[in-house]
């Protein structure tokens, strides 16, 4: 955003030059990126260059700017003041020729709208302040009362909207939303579709404009306009934004209001506009100032902390730095106590409504650069490391699986014998375990699989609604082999979401397996398993399964169940060996390894292979044949559609580069890649589609 250092200093007196400003600004995080000098007409200015984030709306105009440098100066010592733009001689002269009233449908959409009625305009060019005031931060000059509605925005921060009254029918206007379908034709001179998602500006006939943010062509104004109606609005932010998108409706005005303006300043913009007008045209009041705004939308209360503000700045700050600093940002406070403070936010700081937003204001007018950084950077290792307990290592695990939105279920360790346990048993060279006497017939066997249970449970959810489907179990499998009665404790885990769109489901088929493949990978991380190794498997109930081996033993089976399970549906199940991976944990050692001092580099390959060919070949192909450069591999994409043959599917794979002993250049991973490329075609008829940094 544009900002002119001549019209900053008609709100605030200070004896800065701009480079100066534009570095307090930027320490109090409302970043400059460039100072311009630039000539307008006979007068020199500097035009500040200001990136301000989209939560501080507060800040998108010269008198927002002004607001917050006031505060830092003051706190900083500096003799300054803070003049709001005049409104003081407001015309009072007021001819009431129309009886004009407003209407507001949805008073969620519209939460307020203040209007005005000027008649005996003059609509002519702009006097020489005004033209060079908005050309200095990039605005053509219009007209005059165009003008003054762009000057106001960028003084004030609020739109400002126009109409030409003898256009407006039924002395009335309406904001509501869209109930038939209709036909808009915009100021930009596009013509567009309305529906019932919209909501509009309307008389009784005609819409005049879409949720404030433009307007009708033929409601321009001109030099035949004489009467106007000025309305200035607060407009539900997120219901602006959506019309923008879904319209392609790019104005100050949308910028603006989908970012949130100040509610309560609807009026005051309509009396500085008005004043204006006055200033530059002989023009009439012809109505009071018209102020809807049925629920008033209060300050946000806070409970401010004063360990809370140590706490997480890393410095206590005096109770009387921390009140100074609340009453320069407009902050009331309501009630002290001996550990808090309970303040109100003005609803123009959208930004501010929780406590830790307003210690964030706090530092930011104290000062970032008063908090003393100390030399050291203390690093502890992850505290699970040393869970050598296999509750606190169960409880790790468990915690780590419902953060990723998982649900424990628990299942009867008892089932019924029937083919597939049968063949789950002596593929594994099982025996199972029968029960003599059972109490029901139709549990007359041990489990000797989680499997079977998780199956259960997922039917059973299925078939009363449940569509998404995200299951853990930890507990003991039973059977014999060589006459001798085993038992072992695994940990289980399916992923699967039912869709009745057959597009869907295979769209979902290679996420689905990455994800949960993906979860368990960062459950190894959390618990410092690092170096396993993935081969493609076989499992009588599991396609396109993988075995993950630790040590050359197995700790985890995964892959999709098998279609005679579910036939309309994915389903991913992994299963992990709990003991093993109990026992790898509480032997582990805690190795420091230095971080590398050079630069990680990232090179994307996408290439063809046949569907037959899982990305475990590829990636143990790729692992043995070059290792020596290359830290990570990570599947980016995987396609398989109609632009590919049938039999084809594309890769796109990840390698990233990293050295401990030198930079690496842009020719030594060419070579790495070219290897891997000629390896890919020659052992696997991989067809190279393209390299990409």
């Amino acid at each position: 955003m544009r900002i002119s250092y001549n019209w900053l200093r008609k709100y605030i007196s200070i004896d800065l030059s701009a480079k100066k400003i534009s570095d307090i600004l930027t320490e109090i995080g409302l970043s400059v990126k460039n100072v311009i000098k630039k000539k307008i007409g006979k007068t020199e200015d500097s035009i500040l260059d200001v990136e301000i984030t989209p939560n501080r709306s507060d800040a998108m105009s010269h008198y927002g700017i002004a607001r917050d440098l006031y505060a830092v100066l003051t706190f900083r010592g500096y003799k300054t003041h803070l003049s709001k733009p005049i409104i003081s001689n407001y015309p009072k002269d007021i001819n009431k020729k129309y009886s004009f009233k407003i209407f507001i449908e949805d008073k969620n959409k519209c939460r307020r709208f203040s209007g005005l009625i000027l008649s005996k305009i003059e609509t002519n060019s702009s006097p020489n302040w005004l033209n060079n005031q908005l050309k200095s931060i990039g605005i053509k000059p219009i007209n005059n009362i165009i003008d003054i509605t762009n000057f106001v925005m960028n003084e004030l921060g609020l739109p400002i909207q126009v109409f030409d009254m003898d256009q407006i029918e039924g002395e009335s206007l309406i904001i509501k939303n869209v109930k038939n379908k209709i036909y808009f034709n915009s100021e930009d001179n596009r013509k567009r579709i309305l529906n019932e998602k919209d909501f509009i500006i309307s008389d009784k006939i005609k819409p005049l404009s879409i949720a404030g943010i433009i307007n009708e062509t033929n409601l321009n104004i001109n030099i035949k306009t004489k009467n106007i109606f000025l309305g200035c609005a607060y407009f539900n932010p997120l219901d602006i934004r959506s019309i923008g998108i879904r319209h392609m409706i790019k104005t100050d005005a949308r910028f603006r209001f989908e970012r949130g303006v100040d509610p309560n300043l609807t009026v005051y913009a309509l009396k500085r506009t008005a004043f204006l007008i006055k200033k530059v045209t002989n023009c009439n009041m012809s109505s009071d100032i018209m102020d809807i705004y049925p629920n008033p939308i209060d300050p946000f209360t806070i409970k401010l902390r004063y360990q809370k503000i140590h706490d997480l700045i890393g410095k206590k700050i005096s109770e009387k730095i921390i009140k100074k600093i609340l009453l320069l940002l407009e902050i009331v406070i309501l009630d002290e106590k001996k550990k808090s403070l309970l303040v109100l936010v003005p609803p123009y700081r959208i930004d501010v409504q929780r406590e830790v937003d307003l210690i964030e204001e706090i530092l930011r007018i104290y000062g970032l650069t008063k908090i003393k950084i100390s030399k050291k950077i203390q690093i502890s290792p992850l505290p699970n490391f040393f869970y050598k307990t296999k509750e606190k290592i169960q409880k790790t695990i468990f915690n780590q699986l419902v953060n990723y939105g998982f649900q424990e279920i628990i299942n009867p360790p008892l089932i019924s014998q029937n083919k597939d346990s049968l063949l789950l048993n002596f593929f594994f060279n099982r025996e199972e375990i029968r029960i003599l006497n059972p109490s029901n017939k139709s549990y007359n066997s041990m489990r000797s699989s989680l499997l079977f249970g998780m199956i259960d449970r997922i039917k059973h959810n299925y078939n009363r609604g449940n569509q998404k489907i995200k299951f853990f179990e930890i507990g003991k499998i039973y059977y014999k082999r060589n006459h001798q009665f085993l038992e072992k404790t695994y940990l289980s885990i399916a992923l699967s979401e039912k869709d009745k769109n057959k597009k869907k489901i295979m769209e979902q088929k290679n996420s689905l397996f990455f994800d949960l493949k993906g979860i368990i990978e960062q459950i190894f991380q959390r618990i410092g398993i690092f170096h396993y190794t993935q081969i493609n498997s076989t499992h009588p109930f599991l396609r396109e399964s993988i075995s993950i081996k630790y040590k050359n033993k197995n700790l985890v089976e995964l892959g999709k169940l098998k279609e005679n399970f579910f036939k309309d549906q994915e389903v991913f199940y992994a299963e992990i060996d709990w003991e093993y991976l109990i026992y790898i944990i509480q032997k582990k050692k805690v190795i420091f390894v230095p971080f590398s001092k050079y630069p990680t580099s990232k090179r994307d390959l996408s290439f063809l292979v046949d569907k037959t060919i899982s990305f475990e070949k590829i990636y143990q192909l790729i692992k043995k044949k070059e290792k020596n450069l290359i830290k990570k591999i990570k599947i980016y994409d995987l396609y398989e559609g109609k632009d590919l043959p049938k039999e084809k599917k594309s890769y796109t794979i990840s390698f990233f580069f990293e050295s401990q002993e030198e930079t690496l250049t842009d020719l030594m991973m060419y070579e790495v890649m070219k290897k891997i490329e000629k390896f890919l075609k020659n052992e696997l008829g991989a067809k190279i589609r393209g390299i990409s940094q």
